[in-house]
């Protein structure tokens, strides 16, 4: 296609060298609707579409949120109650969901297989514009009135669970607070994903309203990327879309009130279940009328954020911590650039009340002391180098990368840019670094603009409060009340009938066929085979992968953990985040995270520990790096950069000692205040790592690293003295490196090449030996550091809850676990394939649809033969288990099909055959040569995926059924909920209590 040219009714606008993107990209305008699309052509398999709207909220009722869920349950063609959850069960997507942004909703999906893409494609085209919004997908997603066992009325829907989920986080309560602050007069005043106490104010008539108004194709933006052809993809639209449409609609505009008013200060509250705690304290910054392009605002907000508080050793963030007005760094700190007033804040956590006006006046006294002595050299360098790095790196984030182009393109189409603009990231930062380099007073013009001169800006405090979470809790149950009495039992008991018999009446076989999908014949049996080297460097296994990575040098070194005393583990996690942020030699902390930031893409590390399949410890058993726990150090370098990365690398290593205990103690405090954030929001994660911990011995020491336990470790570090800890630290550090290593490349040929040149003098000079066997621990030593201090914890009867865990909030997490079949067998492929349809047909409807939990999960972990359930923002977790329980004895009757069968197994095979990228296909091949896996191994598993029948998923059933009657040793179940839920439920039936608090 060229501009100009005209093709079903739609006009090609432009057509432009993405550059950046490796695509051409072609923009069209639908003539007589106004609908636009925009196409990333190029090679790439791996197509993506989406159809993107604007919605702006007109209040904090949800109601974009909820139109999101509400569409995708039900249609003109696909009529089904959850079209969503079966294209999940049953297509090869790469990605399928949706999201709702700020003034935005989006319905993004992607496939490797053609017909898949447009089998998702004509669902979510139908959903969006055609949906039935019928009034029990209202009752289900939205809001009803529920009651209990005891007849107690409350408010329920999977958006309002959701929303209750997102207001018990005190961070992401904050993060609203101090967004909200400087966009007053704007649409970005409201929540639109809804506040709990105003989603019951939303009505079926509203939200249809709602959809008829924004779902429209002259309020549609649709992104294509990929390699099929535009032609045929403006066939479908049109098919599908332009030719059904009743009206073109209006495209949305996004209203400002002249009248609108930023508060110079705001003391707002959050979640808390403590009386008093110290304050977050933000300056908040809106970014409008700098006569500049969206796209140059972004480049430069996004280039100061990097260099002014990027990291801890950015200028504004080493003056702040060091003035000791806060604990650390608040984690809203950042640039939100994809609304259509860019938002700055800088904050601090763990604030006095006396020194809140001392923040703002502390930051702006840094920020003019930049503006008028500049920044170290090496922190440009720094910035830079994280640049170009973001540029040249082929990276997935939780999907295919053409995700992160779909949202930058997005970050300026919404408002009026073409919508290649903002995808051209070089040319904005060349011109950038250009500007900078012929003006230097660039830096001190930009900081002036966007902060020091700009008016728009308030100071904001947010205070943790039970009160505050308390009169939530009241006006919820408030609400619950009114509306009961408003409406009156009867008919309250009526409609909630009326939805469950909605929820529960069978699909006719018509309809469980209505969704088109691929056959078992469509789906190509051969795997990727990710092709690896080994050698041997002085004494040192090096394994490498050549692969192309656009210049960039990935380099690994694992480290066994296992020739440490098991009393040095939880203290392993520390080190891996800390050890390069501590300065060593002659270097200060900062100017060494400068240097290496500003050579290479950074150092890293990380604990790894994993169960060896059956297979693997009977045919690795004489190889000693199998099966080891590990400490994975790090490096990723620009190829030409390699000698340098590894020259910093081993003065890193042989230097740290962790003597700067002004330092140690910035990093202590902030490492306690970030994992104390992270437990309510992620509560399920945290409830599966207390529930593997008695399994084995990787469910042990990963719960000691990652789950409960690392909170406990944390605390207790921040309540050690800090030369203490300087010495425990530097004591584990040195006698770490003494246990050996092993080694990875991953890399282009020539970077490979130019690494193992350097490596021998590497190795030398760090002194590294070849791997020791591990240390003989017992494992009563591991099991005893997953247990929670005494003080925390109260016994109760031990009962079917092994443990039960009280946070803040409203809601609850559970998680069970079950027996499985072992890795590498014709069964576990079985168990996959049954967990998986499961999961998505009968948990689904049972714990989300009919339960309002938001989300609800059954997968398999066969190295560990392991079946895990899950549930998330869970109103009902102790009901959950018993719909678990429920489930496993109804299946053994069940009659699978052929067609349920093939349609599972097309849900799983994407998951098998998934893309990956050179970097993760290097890494995932060092993983496999320390756990013992294979090509061969995975090449069998898909084959059996290819092949399980009925027959093996009714074995599979019964399999389940007998592991949930009798799991056995070490599967154990853990509830994570509020307090009046386990007082109300479970204290009689809980092994053990652990009191949570933030």
């Amino acid at each position: 296609m060229k501009k100009g040219d005209r093709y079903k009714g739609f006009c090609v606008r432009e057509v432009v060298d993405v550059e950046d993107c490796g695509s051409t990209g072609v923009y069209l305008v639908h003539e007589k609707t106004g609908m636009e699309v925009f196409h990333l052509l190029n090679s790439d398999e791996e197509n993506l579409f989406a159809f993107a709207f604007r919605t702006p909220p007109g209040d904090s009722s949800g109601v974009a949120h909820v139109l999101e869920h509400s569409v995708l349950c039900g249609s003109q063609k696909f009529p089904l109650k959850d079209p969503f959850i079966r294209l999940v069960n049953q297509s090869v997507n790469t990605y399928l969901n949706a999201y709702t942004a700020s003034d935005h909703t989006v319905f993004p999906a992607s496939s490797t297989v053609k017909a898949d893409y447009f089998n998702l494609m004509a669902v979510y085209a139908d959903a969006v514009f055609f949906p039935l919004l019928r009034p029990e997908i209202f009752m289900q997603e939205c809001h009803r009135l529920d009651f209990d066992d005891n007849g107690k009325v409350s408010l329920q829907g999977v958006v309002y669970n959701e929303m209750k989920g997102n207001y018990s986080s005190y961070e992401s309560v904050a993060g609203d607070a101090i967004e909200t602050s400087v966009l007053g007069g704007t649409v970005y005043e409201y929540d639109s994903g809804g506040d709990p106490l105003e989603i019951p104010g939303l009505t079926l008539a509203k939200l249809r309203a709602f959809h008829k108004k924004y779902y429209c194709p002259a309020n549609c933006m649709v992104f294509l990327y990929g390699n099929i052809s535009t032609e045929e993809q403006i066939d479908f639209i049109e098919r599908e879309v332009i030719l059904r449409v009743a009206s073109s609609g209006k495209k949305a505009v996004y209203k400002t009130r002249k009248n609108a008013f930023i508060k110079p200060r705001l003391h707002a509250y959050g979640p808390s279940d403590e009386k008093e705690k110290k304050s977050t304290v933000s300056c908040a910054w809106r970014i409008e009328d700098t006569g500049l392009s969206r796209s140059q605002v972004a480049m430069e907000i996004l280039f100061l954020g990097d260099l002014l508080w990027g990291n801890d050793s950015a200028v504004v963030s080493k003056s702040m911590i060091s003035s000791g007005l806060g604990e650390d760094l608040a984690p809203q700190t950042g640039e939100h650039i994809s609304i259509e007033y860019p938002v700055v804040n800088f904050g601090l956590r763990g604030v006095d009340s006396k020194n809140v006006l001392k923040v703002k006046k502390t930051l702006y006294a840094t920020l003019l002391d930049v503006c008028r002595n500049g920044v170290k050299r090496e922190e440009m360098d720094r910035v830079r180098m994280s640049f170009e790095f973001s540029n040249r790196e082929i990276k997935r984030f939780d999907g295919p990368y053409s995700l992160v182009l779909l949202r930058r393109c997005l970050r300026g189409w919404l408002y009026g840019e073409k919508p290649w603009e903002t995808l051209l990231f070089m040319r904005e930062y060349s011109a950038l670094v250009q500007r900078m380099d012929s003006d230097p007073s660039y830096l001190s013009k930009m900081i002036h603009r966007y902060f020091l001169d700009n008016k728009r800006c308030s100071l904001v405090t947010v205070t943790p409060s039970a009160k505050w979470s308390r009169d939530r809790a009241k006006k919820e149950r408030e609400t619950a009340e009114r509306q009961l009495s408003e409406m009156g039992e009867k008919k309250a008991r009526s409609l909630l009938k009326k939805m469950h018999d909605f929820q529960d009446k069978p699909l006719s076989a018509e309809e469980n066929d209505l969704l088109p999908r691929l056959s078992i014949n469509d789906l190509s049996s051969t795997v990727e085979k990710i092709r690896t080297s080994e050698d041997e460097i002085e004494g040192l296994t090096l394994f490498s992968n050549t692969e192309p990575t656009n210049g960039i040098l990935y380099f690994s070194m694992a480290v066994p953990a296992d020739c440490l005393p098991a009393s040095d583990y939880p203290y392993l996690p520390s080190i891996c985040e800390w050890f390069s942020q501590v300065g060593w030699g002659s270097l200060s902390w900062d100017k060494a995270v400068s240097i290496v930031e500003g050579t290479t893409g950074g150092f890293g590390a990380y604990t790894r520990s994993a169960t060896v399949p059956d297979f693997a410890a009977k045919s690795d058993c004489k190889k000693n790096y199998v099966g080891r726990d590990w400490v994975m150090f790090y490096f990723k370098v620009l190829e030409e950069r390699a000698q340098d990365a590894f020259n910093l690398f081993s003065d890193c290593i042989l230097q740290t000692d962790f003597s700067d205990t002004v330092r140690l103690r910035e990093l202590v405090v902030a490492q306690y205040n970030s994992i104390s954030s992270l437990v309510v929001p992620h509560a399920n994660w945290y409830a599966a790592y207390r529930a593997s911990c008695s399994l084995n011995h990787a469910g042990t020491v990963n719960e000691v690293w990652e789950g409960l336990s690392s909170y406990y470790t944390a605390r207790k570090m921040n309540g050690m003295d800090i030369n203490e800890v300087s010495s425990v630290l530097c004591s584990i550090f040195k006698r770490l490196f003494k246990g050996g290593a092993v080694l990875h490349l991953t890399g282009t040929k020539k970077g490979i090449s130019s690494a193992k040149k350097i490596l021998p003098g590497f190795i030398r000079k760090i002194g590294m030996k070849n791997l020791k066997k591990k240390r003989a621990n017992p494992e009563s030593a591991f099991r005893a550091l997953t247990e929670i201090p005494s003080e925390f914890c109260e016994e109760g009867v031990k009962g079917p809850i092994d443990e039960n865990i009280v946070v803040p909030g409203t809601v609850g997490y559970a998680c069970r676990l079950i027996p499985s079949s072992p890795f590498d067998t014709r069964d576990c492929i079985a168990d996959l394939v049954f967990a998986h349809s499961v999961s998505h047909n009968e948990l689904w409807k049972s714990v989300r649809t009919v339960g309002g939990a938001y989300g609800v999960y059954l997968s398999t972990n066969s190295d560990s033969k392991v079946c895990r359930f899950l549930t998330y923002r869970d109103p009902r977790p102790f009901d959950s288990l018993d719909v678990l329980r429920e489930t496993a004895e109804a299946l053994v009757q069940k009659d699978f099909s052929e067609a349920e069968v093939e349609k599972a197994i097309t849900g799983c095979y994407s998951d098998e055959v998934f893309p990956r990228t050179p970097a993760s296909k290097g890494a995932t091949a060092f993983l496999w040569e320390l756990y013992g896996l294979n090509n061969a191994q995975k090449a069998r598993r898909l084959k059996w995926l290819l092949s399980i029948k009925p027959g093996d998923m009714h074995k599979a059933a019964l399999r389940f059924e007998k592991a949930v009657k009798n799991p056995g040793k070490g599967f154990k179940t853990v509830v994570v909920c509020t307090k009046e839920m386990i007082l109300s439920k479970s204290k009689e039936n809980t092994g053990k209590i652990i009191k949570f608090s933030v």
